[in-house]
């Protein structure tokens, strides 16, 4: 086996989430975790639908056609997990942008749940030829995940907090936990983050970030007038744990005012009918 035969390197791949279906709970946002919360103060029972397309991204399919076209990538903040669609914040952003334009507008969802920035860097290499999008929103994660491919080309997720069952991949992260630092972190995040510039170069791109921490050392290096800051955890989703509608509301408005300030609508309109 080589590089290239590996599922990881050519094409979009399938997300292993429930391909063409719709579910109403997902993980951790499950039935028997809400009530025994007691509820959510916004959402109930069914008020959170997860519609997946034919690889099992949560989004449109990927031949739609639209005059303007947005990807999206992070973990489960960009998945939305535990929130309606439309209350995410680059639904939020594709929303006012076609209110703005008049243009019809389509957001490919590329998020994952427990995604790295390893995936994220990725999966826009794999996606950018393919879709072609004239604005890309990112939203970097926690700088302890990584991506690992055993011995077999097998594809592992390591996340330090997460506890996985079968013994080869609990020694699999045994041993990335003992190779892990912070300062590894760091540059993890940096070669990421400079894959994403190199590849983006040209393109109207903006980034936000989980754990901003994880890049002030490395901050300098990097082009700050397309951060749109953290996703602030001001309300919670139906599951309790992640960043609520109001959170979401807050970073889409973050975002919008990047974009302004990178251009707006003006070159980007232009740039888009050139496209077409």
């Amino acid at each position: 086996m080589s590089l290239r035969d590996l599922p990881t390197t050519s094409g979009l791949p399938p997300t292993g989430y429930p391909a063409g279906q719709e579910v109403a709970w997902l993980f951790n946002d499950n039935l028997e975790n809400y009530r025994r919360r007691g509820g959510h103060p916004i959402y109930g029972e069914n008020d959170v639908i997860y519609r997946f397309n034919s690889l099992g991204y949560r989004c449109p399919e990927f031949d739609v056609e639209a005059d303007i076209r947005i990807v999206t990538v992070g973990c489960s903040f960009v998945l939305g997990h535990a929130l309606p669609q439309p209350a995410l914040f680059h639904e939020l952003f594709a929303e006012r942008l076609r209110r703005e334009s008049a243009k019809k507008v389509v957001v490919w969802n590329l998020g994952m749940c427990g995604a790295s920035n390893d995936y994220i860097s990725r999966l826009l290499y794999l996606a950018m030829p393919r879709l072609d999008p004239q604005i890309v929103l990112i939203n970097f994660t926690h700088g302890a995940r990584r991506e690992y491919l055993s011995v077999q080309g097998r594809l592992i997720n390591y996340n330090p907090t997460y506890q996985p069952v079968d013994g080869v991949t609990r020694e699999i992260f045994n041993h990335l936990a003992a190779l892990s630092s912070p300062f590894d972190d760091q540059l993890n995040f940096f070669k990421n983050y400079k894959a994403m510039e190199f590849l983006l170069a040209g393109r109207r791109w903006l980034f936000s970030h989980i754990t901003p921490q994880d890049f002030e050392p490395v901050a300098a290096h990097l082009d700050l007038s397309r951060y749109a800051g953290p996703l602030p955890a001001v309300d919670r989703a139906r599951d309790g744990v992640h960043p609520g509608p109001e959170s979401h509301r807050r970073l889409a408005e973050r975002y919008w005012e990047k974009f302004t300030e990178l251009g707006g609508l003006s070159p980007l309109s232009q740039t888009a009918l050139e496209k077409r």
